[in-house]
């Protein structure tokens, strides 16, 4: 009988995680060994290479955030939706530092052409179903989804949360964490912007 496998995907992941918390963007393979407490070669057996590591630890990242997204489609009420969709970006910063960290390492668009290949097509895909979501809540709230009220409901929910909570990504000094009144700003400036749609049903 083979023996269990000391270390799991995700306990790499999680050292993954905490080592480009706590070294930034280049922290290496070493560092990322040291802190699962695990031999450099157990790490390049499961994973390729450093940039296929990082890679996984993205897209485990998006999906962790996007958890709670993907439930909000069958709220009865679209803009409390729209609005908790708002307010879970600080949230989830807030209460998850180190993960809302690793979301800041890649940017979708490029990392389409430069992950691994056979990363690319899961990368391409990986923000589907949130999109998704969206569309069909901004169908609910405006009583039609067209591609004007589908950017304002972009902006509303994500890009302008993101920008708020981006300078507190990252920052581990104690004067430095999210501060709690982010969630109200977040709140007032989607309900403001969303108006931009035009009148919903």
């Amino acid at each position: 009988m083979a023996r269990p496998a000391k270390f799991t995907d995700d306990n790499l992941l999680d050292a993954a995680r905490e080592s480009v918390f706590s070294h930034g963007a280049s922290a290496t393979i070493g560092q990322i060994a040291a802190a699962a407490g695990a031999p450099v070669g157990s790490i390049y057996h499961r994973f390729g290479s450093r940039e296929e590591l990082l890679t996984r630890l993205w897209i485990r990242g998006i999906r962790r955030f996007q958890a709670d997204l993907l439930e909000l489609g069958g709220s009865p009420d679209a803009a409390v939706a729209l609005e908790t969709a708002a307010i879970h970006v600080p949230r989830f910063c807030r209460e998850n530092p180190a993960e809302a960290n690793v979301l800041t390492l890649y940017r979708q668009p490029a990392l389409v052409s430069t992950a691994p290949t056979d990363l690319r097509d899961t990368v391409e895909h990986l923000n589907d179903e949130v999109f998704g979501v969206m569309a069909r809540l901004a169908s609910r709230y405006y009583g039609r989804a067209t591609q004007h009220r589908l950017q304002v409901v972009r902006t509303a929910c994500q890009q302008s949360p993101y920008g708020l909570v981006r300078p507190y990504i990252g920052r581990r000094d104690s004067t430095a964490s999210m501060p709690t009144w982010l969630e109200d700003a977040v709140r007032v400036s989607t309900r403001a912007i969303l108006t931009v749609g035009g009148p919903h049903a």
